[in-house]
């Protein structure tokens, strides 16, 4: 019995209650994102329901983060009901099922961290922010829909649903703020229980269900009717459609994967590709009862945790929340429009609220953010973000040229971006030939790494640390560790050492000597020579120093 295994029975009242809270609030989203994909509400909650139960199941064996909670994701809404409108409903599966495909190659070759590496991550802010504003846009009409149409717009009953609207919007916001760290799941319930009772009282438009039976079916592409060069120009648009929903799918569950790792309760370390298993299975069995895409949605997954979910367990309890909803329709069929509407244009706001976080990559990362946001709205999630990477691209190699860089370095340094990142280790492995520093060689390959549990198992509790980017000093391994998040927000860092003298001192050792530590920003890559000295007692860092070394005349 693995220990994955084992921490089930010991978790499993946490679990539960968790995996039930989240079920709650799971409910309300998948609504709305199937009404956003175009897709039938029925065919959403199934396939939330099955990648629950593929993330736990994959979790016993190759867990990839501890209490994500896989579902529909918001970001994709708008990309399925453009696949839906564009290839049928009929061909979605056969869509979805090349998705999953190339999801799957992805995952076997590892190659998400080069995808990564060629998509910036404020690219692909600015594409969930132009997501975000269609999803607001799409259920504000929600907020003031009435049952009774009338010659004049403006009547007591639109009056009293816009007011009822603003009051409950609100109320959620509020809720929101104050309970996001404790209670997430408490603004969805409240607002779902207090539209769900005023829904028998008042004449509130209700959300539709349409009755879809769970029926299984291979998911083969419907052509008929066209000749041999329509079909084949068919065919490769849905390969190109795939791949661009695949690789958007891959980057936010990459993302979500990063986030869900910080807000762990007992701070493991989430395994990427792992992540990406439970994914791709999902999507291929997806296919079979027309489902849809999935990944660990951050709305899912921070309720999930915050109500003290510690395994996976967990996503078992929210599928079967949702299999009671299922079997019991009429329980949704009293869900009224103006509750969706308040949940899915916050959820909106706040896809679009977080381009603020790479206002930090500086002014020209937050520029393209806010111009691939606009171009995705305008002109659709595919076409507005390869316009972006290719002006992104263009920009960098007119900087680069001006830089005095030729084509040929320019390229070179474009195909070391996908050197595999064992490299870096190999190099550090040259160089760390005396057995003197074995301290030091672990450090390295550490903040390599980003493995964050590795390094402060480095540091002696009281350990003290002059950094060279910041005026405080930190005094304790807890204040240490702060700087290495902040650190590791920072796109692709990385350290190599450059030279190192060692020598002993009334039984402490100290390292002395120069690393690089490389990162980038903005999609440029930066670098700065650091002087340091760790003092070291008892196999710990017991004194961090570190300072810029001046430019040389």
């Amino acid at each position: 019995m693995n220990q994955q295994t084992k921490n089930i029975f010991v978790h499993l009242k946490r679990d539960a209650l968790a995996g039930t809270v989240t079920g709650v609030m799971a409910v309300p989203l998948t609504v709305g994102i199937c009404l956003m994909s175009d897709y039938p509400i029925m065919t959403g909650l199934y396939t939330v329901i099955f990648a629950g139960v593929i993330s736990f199941i994959t979790y016993l064996f190759r867990p990839g983060n501890f209490t994500g909670m896989p579902g529909v994701a918001a970001g994709l809404a708008p990309a399925l009901a453009l696949g839906v409108s564009t290839f049928g409903m009929e061909n979605m599966p056969f869509v979805i099922a090349l998705t999953a495909i190339f999801q799957a190659i992805v995952w076997k070759f590892k190659w998400e961290k080069y995808i990564l590496r060629v998509v910036p991550h404020y690219l692909v802010e600015g594409l969930l922010a132009g997501v975000g504003l269609k999803i607001a846009l799409k259920f504000v009409p929600f907020l003031y829909d009435i049952e009774h149409e009338t010659d004049t717009w403006l009547n007591w009953e639109r009056e009293m649903v816009i007011a009822l609207s603003i009051v409950s919007f609100v109320m959620f916001v509020m809720l929101y703020k104050y309970y996001k760290k404790r209670m997430p799941a408490l603004p969805y319930f409240v607002i779902m229980v207090t539209s769900f009772l005023l829904s028998f009282v008042l004449p509130l438009p209700r959300v539709t269900i349409d009755s879809i039976p769970f029926q299984l079916q291979a998911p083969l592409p419907h052509l008929d009717g066209m000749n041999r060069q329509e079909t084949l120009w068919v065919l490769f648009k849905m390969v190109g459609f795939a791949l661009m929903l695949g690789t958007i799918d891959v980057i936010e569950q990459v993302m979500s994967h990063v986030a869900i790792e910080k807000i762990d309760p007992r701070k493991r370390k989430a395994d990427t590709n792992n992540g990406l298993l439970p994914i791709w299975i999902a999507n291929m069995g997806a296919t079979f009862f027309g489902g849809m895409t999935n990944l660990d949605g951050l709305a899912k997954s921070t309720t999930n945790t915050v109500a003290g979910a510690v395994t996976k367990l967990s996503n078992l309890f929210t599928s079967l929340v949702l299999v009671l909803v299922v079997t019991f329709p009429s329980i949704l069929a009293h869900l009224p429009e103006y509750a969706l509407g308040i949940i899915m244009v916050y959820s909106g706001w706040k896809m679009i609220a977080n381009i603020a976080n790479v206002r930090s990559e500086g002014r020209y990362a937050l520029i393209m953010a806010a111009v691939c946001g606009l171009l995705v709205f305008e002109l659709g999630i595919f076409e507005g973000l390869l316009l972006l990477l290719g002006v992104h691209a263009g920009i960098q190699f007119v900087f680069m040229r001006r830089l005095g860089k030729s084509t040929a370095d320019i390229w070179l340094e474009f195909r070391e971006t996908f050197k595999p990142d064992e490299h870096i280790e190999m190099e550090i492995a040259d160089m760390m030939q005396e057995p003197q520093v074995p301290v030091l060689n672990k450090w390295l390959k550490s903040v390599n790494k980003h493995d964050l549990e590795a390094l402060m198992n480095l540091y002696a509790d009281d350990a003290i640390m002059i950094p060279a980017f910041s005026s405080s000093v930190r005094k304790n391994r807890d204040e240490v560790k702060d700087l290495y998040q902040d650190l590791f927000e920072k796109d692709d860092v990385k350290v190599s050492q450059v030279d190192v003298v060692t020598h002993r001192v009334d039984g402490l050792k100290i390292d002395s000597g120069v690393y690089e530590l490389i990162w980038k920003s903005g999609g440029f890559e930066k670098r700065n020579k650091l002087r340091f000295s760790f003092v070291i007692k008892d196999g710990k860092i017991i004194s961090h120093h570190s300072s810029l070394v001046p430019d040389e005349d």
